[in-house]
């Protein structure tokens, strides 16, 4: 019987601490999820800046979070463990593991401009007197 070497896949954690958290604290709880990754059988390859955010809704009852990202690879069996001791830990708030597909780049998006309205569009006000009675309707409705 011969043993096959373990397929790795690459992924990445994106998880969100707890805002009370110092920046040395911070820096601990990364390096024990890194530590987490490697126990489990993953290689770390990088991890992104822990930067602090607004949230677009609450999450636990926290407006902000430390946000930050760690880049991985590991055999598909560890994913499973990490996520179980990731959803134990009181201290995230919120992660997801995601699969990186190789050789896809992540295309950015292009600033879109505002559209100009045109005057035909605003619906100029044939006289004053129709102006005035708009605005008397807009008042009695305050």
């Amino acid at each position: 019987m011969t043993s096959e070497p373990l397929q790795r896949q690459q992924y990445e954690l994106a998880f969100h601490f707890l805002p009370s958290f110092t920046e040395t604290e911070i820096e601990e709880k990364r390096r024990g999820i890194e530590e987490l990754i490697s126990k489990s059988g993953g290689i770390v390859s990088r991890y992104g800046e822990i930067k602090k955010m607004k949230l677009a809704y609450p999450i636990k009852k926290e407006q902000f979070s430390n946000f930050g990202y760690i880049e991985f690879s590991a055999p598909k069996n560890t994913i499973e463990v990490i996520n179980k001791k990731m959803t134990l830990n009181d201290e995230v708030l919120r992660h997801v593991v995601i699969k990186k597909k190789e050789g896809k780049k992540v295309l950015a998006a292009k600033p879109v401009k505002p559209r100009e309205v045109l005057p035909e569009e605003i619906g100029k006000p044939e006289s004053t007197e129709e102006l005035d009675k708009k605005i008397e309707e807009i008042l009695e409705k305050l």
